[in-house]
C-alpha cells in the first residue's frame, strides 16, 4: 500500500490511520473472531475505497478529519466483508496469491467472520448521521451489493445473459460502493451539493470502468500479476462482458457456434482445458476489444465529470488515480 500512495504522503498517512481504526475494531472483538480477521484487515491491499473517501473530502469547506476517517473505515470494512463472502460463494482458495479465509477455516467460520465485520461497520454508521452521510445511503449501497451477488449466484453457470443484466449486476456489485465512497467524502466535509453530485457520478463511472477492466483482465491479464489463472470467472460459472460480446459475435457469424457449444455441452464446471479453449474463443471473436470500448466509455464519462470539479488539485489526483488503476496489469 505504501508504495502505491507514495506521491501523496498525507493520503498514505490517513490510510494507515484507517487501517489502525479497523485493527482496533478487530482487537476489541472476541479472541476467536480476532484471530480470523487479523489477516483480512492487514492484507496490504491498495485501500482504494477509503482513498476515494479521503480524496473527495478535500473538496469540502469543513475538513472533519475524524468523521472522514470514520466513514472511510466503515466503507472499507463493508468491502472486506463482501470479499470474504465472495470467496465463499466462489469457493475461492486464493485471492491475489494468498489463501482466502474460506480456504483456511471453511465456509461456516468465514461467513460468521464476514457477518461480524459487517455488524461492526453498521453499528458505527449511526453515530455518523449528523456528519453529512445518512445510514440509509450506506444501507442502500450495501443492499444493492447483496442483490447483485444473489442474482449472480442464483444464475451461476448460466453464461447466456444479456448485456443489460451484466451492467445491472456490476452497477450493484462495484459501482454503487465506489459512488458512495466519493459522495460520502464530499458530503462529510460539507462540499456543495453540486460537488457531491459530481463525486457520486464520477464514482459510479469509475466503478463501472474499473469492474469491466477487471473482467477483461480475467481473460488477458498476466497470471502472476493477477495471483490467479486466467478464466477464473468462467470456471466459477460467471459470465462477464467479454464473453457476452463474443457469444453475440458468434451468433452473428452463423450457425457454427463452438464457444456456445463448449459452454452448453459440459458437466458442471469447465475444466482447465475447456477454460483455455473458451478464453481463446472469446479473444478470437473480439470480445476483449468490445468490452474495452465499454470500459473506455465509462472512463471518458468519469474524466468528463472531473473537469467540473472546483478544486483542480483534487481533480488532478483523482484523475491520476483513475488512469493508474484502469491501466493496471492486474
Amino acid at each position: 500500500m505504501e508504495g502505491f500512495w507514495k506521491d501523496d504522503i498525507e493520503l498514505a498517512n490517513d490510510l494507515a490511520t484507517v487501517r489502525e481504526r479497523m485493527q482496533e475494531v478487530v482487537d476489541n472483538s472476541h479472541g476467536f473472531i480476532r484471530k480470523l480477521l487479523q489477516t483480512q484487515v492487514n492484507s496490504g491491499g491498495k485501500m482504494l475505497r477509503p482513498a476515494l473517501v479521503l480524496l473527495s473530502s478535500r473538496l469540502g469547506t469543513n475538513p472533519r478529519k475524524e468523521q472522514v476517517l470514520k466513514i472511510a473505515s466503515i466503507l472499507e470494512m463493508i468491502h472486506i466483508a463482501s470479499l470474504i463472502h465472495d470467496d465463499i460463494l466462489d469457493m475461492a482458495l486464493t485471492r491475489r496469491g494468498v489463501a482466502t479465509l474460506y480456504a483456511k477455516v471453511g465456509a461456516k467460520q468465514a461467513v460468521l467472520a464476514g457477518d461480524y465485520l459487517l455488524s461492526k461497520a453498521i453499528s458505527m454508521i449511526g453515530s455518523n448521521e449528523d456528519n453529512g452521510v445518512k445510514a440509509s445511503a450506506v444501507a442502500n449501497a450495501f443492499s444493492r451489493l447483496c442483490e447483485s451477488e444473489l442474482d449472480q449466484d442464483a444464475a451461476q453457470n448460466d453464461f447466456f445473459i444479456s448485456k443489460s443484466t451484466y451492467i445491472r449486476r456490476i452497477a450493484g456489485k462495484t459501482a454503487a460502493l465506489f459512488a458512495l465512497c466519493c459522495y460520502s467524502g464530499a458530503a462529510t466535509a460539507d462540499a456543495s451539493e453540486h460537488q457531491q453530485y459530481l463525486m457520486h457520478r464520477f464514482g459510479y463511472a469509475f466503478g463501472m470502468s474499473f469492474q469491466v477492466q477487471d473482467d477483461i483482465l480475467d481473460y488477458v491479464g498476466n497470471e502472476q500479476d493477477l495471483g490467479k489463472q486466467t478464466g477464473r470467472d468462467l470456471q466459477c460459472g460467471i459470465p462477464t462482458l467479454p464473453l457476452i460480446f463474443a457469444l453475440e459475435e458468434e451468433r452473428r457469424r452463423g450457425p457454427k457456434r463452438p464457444l456456445a457449444a463448449l459452454l452448453t455441452d459440459r458437466g458442471s464446471h469447465l475444466n482447465n482445458k475447456d477454460t483455455a479453449k473458451a478464453v481463446s474463443y472469446v479473444i478470437q471473436l473480439g470480445g476483449i476489444e468490445r468490452a474495452t470500448a465499454v470500459s473506455d466509455m465509462y472512463r471518458n464519462r468519469a474524466l468528463r465529470d472531473l473537469q467540473s470539479v472546483d478544486n483542480a488539485e483534487v481533480a488532478a489526483k483523482l484523475k491520476a488515480l483513475f488512469v493508474k488503476l484502469i491501466n493496471r496489469p492486474s
